[in-house]
């Protein structure tokens, strides 16, 4: 009987290996645990403090930047003294032939519109006062944006119901000042002009008539456009949503 249990173990025997079995599997899988839990517990940020480098890392980005913008106006400047010495003194060779020379006039970019773009935007702040951002298009005769040397006239009048068009801003943007209002982005090239604007009366403004008239430096010619823009409400204060049953914001 003794040989038959050494080889056949008994159902309480195979029971009690696979219990152990499953004790030490149990603690593989707690010591496994236990050590991610001390390396992420190890792993704290640390905020550095300001260093001297810092300075000198932001005093070389801004010299870096200060160089270039040097550089790209000398750049500017050769190509403007270039130009006037062909003006001065037409280079000789074949491509100075005149052919070529009408060709390269007929492909010379020059001024066909200075318009308001659809961008522009009037927000209104209180009942009768309003910043409006006003956004300028030059282009060419194929209809693309062109950067234009010049000075811009700019008149704006509010459009209240039941009352005569009442102006309420005017400006005018010289050359360099038209040259820093320039901005590229994601919707394109462009100049954008900023405008405060105030009115008397409680009554609000329901939309902005504008008129612009810009001069050309290079040839002289004014190019007028006008456009009615609506004037936007301001934006209403977001009002937190909160789930049912949930305590308010602030309630202790």
């Amino acid at each position: 009987m003794r040989e038959l249990r050494r080889h056949f173990p008994t159902k309480s025997a195979n029971a009690t290996n696979s219990a152990v079995g499953i004790i030490a599997s149990s603690a593989v899988i707690a010591s496994i645990f236990a050590s991610v839990a001390l390396i992420l517990g190890g792993c704290r940020g640390r905020v550095l403090a300001p260093t001297t480098a810092d300075g000198l890392r932001q005093e070389l980005i801004e010299r870096t930047r200060e160089r270039d913008m040097a550089r790209a106006r000398l750049a500017e400047l050769e190509t403007e003294v270039a130009r006037l010495a062909v003006e001065r003194t037409p280079p000789i060779g074949s491509e100075s032939t005149p052919a070529l020379r009408a060709e390269a006039a007929a492909a010379t970019p020059a001024l066909a519109a200075v318009g308001i773009s659809g961008l522009s935007a009037a927000k209104l702040l209180d009942a009768n006062t309003a910043t409006l951002a006003l956004v300028l298009n030059p282009t060419d005769g194929l209809g693309r944006f062109l950067q234009v040397v010049g000075t811009v006239r700019v008149s704006v009048a509010t459009l209240v119901p039941g009352r005569e068009p009442l102006p309420v801003a005017g400006l005018t943007v010289g050359p360099l000042e038209l040259r820093d209002s320039y901005r590229a982005g994601f919707l394109g090239a462009h100049y954008t002009l900023e405008l405060p604007l105030r009115w008397d009366g409680s009554d609000p403004a329901r939309a902005v008539a504008v008129s612009t008239e810009f001069t050309d430096a290079l040839s002289g010619r004014k190019f007028a456009s006008a456009a009615t823009i609506p004037i936007l409400p301001p934006l209403a204060p977001r009002t937190p949503v909160t789930q049912p049953g949930a305590p308010e914001v602030g309630s202790p």
